[in-house]
Formats: structure tokens, sequence, C-alpha cells
């Protein structure tokens, strides 16, 4: 692995144990709770990163629009999943991911792609996704931080 995989490697292991350290101890009620009515409630949070983690990361790295991992369901999104099963999904998708990225070389990271309707370098890619894993992970320690004064408690961010 070059210096440069190995940096954006080492980028997405922080950032991963990062967001479970967020959610660690999240209960249902919290994370189905909502800011204001129009807001994304936690868990839509997590059931995001979760496709992020197990397609879309993936899709990009593989160089395969169409790849799913096996048994993924179509309309995961629509499911109604229990909040240990999403949690457990971005676990499984995190290994993946760390694998993949493990087996990227320097060359692969200045090639163009044809993602998000144009022609890009992979790594912006990359880098865009892993930004999502970042913005998402403070939106949530917002709403936990939120949930628990509304609550009289203290959300101690991790």
């Amino acid at each position: 692995m070059s210096e440069q995989t190995s940096i954006i490697k080492e980028n997405a292991e922080f950032l991963y144990t990062r967001l479970l350290k967020t959610i660690e101890g999240l209960s249902t009620a919290e994370a189905k709770w909502k800011p204001t009515l129009e807001s994304n409630n936690i868990q839509w949070q997590l059931i995001h990163l979760s496709s992020i983690t197990n397609l879309s990361l993936p899709r990009l790295i593989k160089a395969d629009h169409n790849w799913t991992p096996k048994g993924w369901p179509s309309n995961y999104k629509e499911t109604k999943h229990e909040l240990h099963k999403i949690i457990n999904d971005i676990e499984n998708g995190k290994k993946l991911v760390l694998k993949e990225l493990g087996e990227l070389g320097d060359p692969r990271l200045n090639e163009d792609t044809k993602y998000w309707g144009g022609s890009r370098k992979f790594k912006e890619g990359l880098f865009a996704y892993l930004a999502e894993i970042a913005h998402h992970k403070g939106q949530i320690a917002y709403i936990r931080g939120t949930y628990a004064r509304k609550q009289g408690k203290k959300w101690k961010y991790p």
C-alpha cells in the first residue's frame, strides 16, 4: 500500500471509529427523536451512512456501479430496521471498505471515473464519501446533545 492510500485508509478508520463512538449507548427513542418535524432523525442518518458504507463506497472502489453485497435488499432505505441491525450493517460494511482501501494503489487514485453525472478523479469520490461520514457524525452528535438537554440531562461527546 502506498503512503497516499495508507493515509486515506487511516482517515477512514478514524472516521468510522468516531462515528461508532458517537452512537455508543444510543437508545431507540433517541434514534427516532427529531429536533423539528422537518429534521432527519439519527436513525435516518444511520441508514444513509449504512447505504454509503455498503453500496456507494464499495461501488466506487470496485468501479462497478451495480455491485451489491450478497443479501442486500433493494429497498434498504425504505425498510424499517432495528437500530442494532443498522449499526451492525455499518460495522460489516466498514470491514469491506477498509479491506478494499488497503488494496488501492496510487495510480488508481488519479484515474478519471464517471460518477455523479460527470467525470472526476477517483480520489475525489473517496474524499466526498468520507466527508459524508464526518458530516453525518456531526449531525448525530448535535441531535444527541439536543435530545439530552431536552431531557434535562447531559450527553458527553466522546
